[in-house]
């Protein structure tokens, strides 16, 4: 956890740092190429890196095979790529984006060869190589090259470097890490083939959920906005990922090992109850002082992104519920399940959007609590019939955390009157935040019995992994 704490506050220093040297459109033309180099290596990694981790026993032949097929598709790739980039800027109405997006095309090729290498890191269970390979890629690419790039002037190539230096030093090290032949082959195992392709099924999913609104932003508002959009989901995303990250291991581990049965009902709805009441009062909060935050971190060069931070933020719960229902699914047994929900809900989210983009920006943005909120309702069907457990036992936490950010909005709106006019930025926002904080702890120490009843069970279940780990 400390590490990738540390790679995620580290990288969103980095960014915060580059975000105000360069300003928004380096970063929504970065964003476009990112998103073409996203659909590559979607097709690159086609679940056979999956595959090689997930199988029982490999041969040589099968890790020639995978890597053949891998770098092959990144060549192939890269070169059309390429050649499209000119179309492609077109569509997106950013002629600029042609020459970024022809230059980190190369990306694809470096990310094809690191992906057998990581593969076998992962079966061997060598997280700890990958995390520190992570670590040092991106420090190097963004702190050691992009950064005095961009002090120098170099704009949005400094973003350029930076994605390619990293991704260059990721592949050479996981390689350095887990050699294998280089001898090119298409002789493989057809089941790993079938296998790949299963699981390529779902991450197409998940990655159009995870990108459909890029997308969507990128063509109807232009690059600009969309440095705005991307640079305020971050902004958003990274303290939740961190968190959400560590629980995701935690809670996967435990329900693997518990199976099916009323101690991990009690286990997930722990979670479900922490994880709502923590981050629908943290991100309503944010959503409230969104341009006071955007003011404070970016400059007032970047104030446009405030109204997208605010509905990002609104979403950012509902997110944060559907991230412990998936590993939950998959340490029973049932990721199928999980699946299904990914494509109806990608399904709805490009409906949705498209319909949006049509009103304005803000309404685009507004769209993604809306499918977050759709997507957490389809996963929590689900989530209810797997566990067997009755609707009202999976909603009390939810509504636990709903009842925790309607206070937020209320004391937030309350503690306006008593706040003297023109006063200093930080003063303001500090003194708002810490007014709610007081309230949050005074409401949760005289209501946690009700709030949060699973509170005791959680802590023992931590506390008993805990121990088990040092021992």
């Amino acid at each position: 956890m400390l590490g990738n704490f540390a790679r995620s506050i580290g990288g969103l220093a980095i960014n915060i740092v580059l975000a105000r040297l360069l300003g928004p459109e380096p970063f929504g033309v970065v964003a476009l190429a990112l998103l073409v180099i996203g659909i590559g290596n979607l097709i690159i990694e086609s679940g056979l890196g999956s595959a090689l981790v997930q199988q029982h026993t490999i041969e040589s032949q099968d890790i020639a095979f995978v890597f053949t097929l891998q770098m092959a598709f990144g060549i192939g790739l890269a070169g059309l790529i390429v050649v499209l980039a000119p179309w492609l800027a077109i569509q997106f109405a950013s002629p600029t984006a042609a020459p970024v997006i022809q230059a980190m095309a190369s990306i694809l090729i470096l990310q094809a060869f690191a992906q057998v290498p990581s593969a076998l890191l992962r079966r061997a269970q060598s997280f700890k190589i990958l995390q520190q390979v992570q670590i040092l890629s991106f420090f190097v690419g963004f702190f050691c090259v992009g950064l005095p790039l961009a002090l120098r002037g170099a704009g949005v190539w400094s973003l350029v470097m930076a994605q390619v230096i990293q991704s260059g030093l990721n592949a050479l090290m996981v390689y350095i890490y887990s050699r294998h032949s280089l001898s090119p082959t298409f002789k493989g195992s057809r089941h790993l083939a079938i296998f790949g392709a299963r699981i390529l099924f779902a991450n197409i999913a998940s990655w159009i959920i995870q990108n459909v609104d890029n997308i969507v932003i990128g063509y109807r508002f232009e690059a600009k906005n969309l440095g705005f959009y991307s640079r305020a989901y971050f902004l958003n995303w990274t303290p939740m990922g961190i968190i959400l990250a560590s629980a995701q291991v935690s809670l996967f581990s435990a329900v693997s090992r518990l199976g099916k049965g009323p101690e991990t009902n009690r286990v997930f709805l722990g979670f479900m109850g922490f994880f709502a009441i923590l981050f629908f009062s943290i991100y309503w909060l944010i959503a409230l002082e969104s341009t006071n935050i955007i003011k404070v971190i970016y400059g007032n060069e970047w104030l446009p992104a405030a109204a997208l931070l605010s509905p990002v933020a609104v979403a950012m719960p509902f997110l944060a519920l559907v991230g412990l229902e998936g590993p939950m699914l998959n340490g029973l047994g049932k990721p199928h399940f999980e699946m299904w929900a990914q494509w109806l809900t990608a399904f709805f989210a490009i409906l949705v959007l498209i319909i949006a983009s049509k009103v304005s920006l803000a309404a685009t943005a507004w769209s993604i609590p809306i499918i977050y909120l759709f997507r957490l309702s389809i996963m929590s069907i689900v989530t209810v019939k797997v566990l067997e457990i009755s609707w009202m036992q999976l909603i009390r936490p939810i509504l636990s955390g709903l009842f925790m950010g309607l206070l937020t909005f209320i004391v937030w709106n309350l503690s306006n009157f008593f706040i003297p006019e023109k006063m200093d930025v930080l003063f303001v926002t500090f003194t708002r935040s810490m007014t709610v904080l007081l309230v949050w702890i005074f409401v949760f120490l005289m209501g946690r019995i009700w709030l949060f009843p699973e509170f005791k069970s959680l802590i023992n279940f931590l506390f008993t992994t805990k121990t088990n780990i040092i021992s």
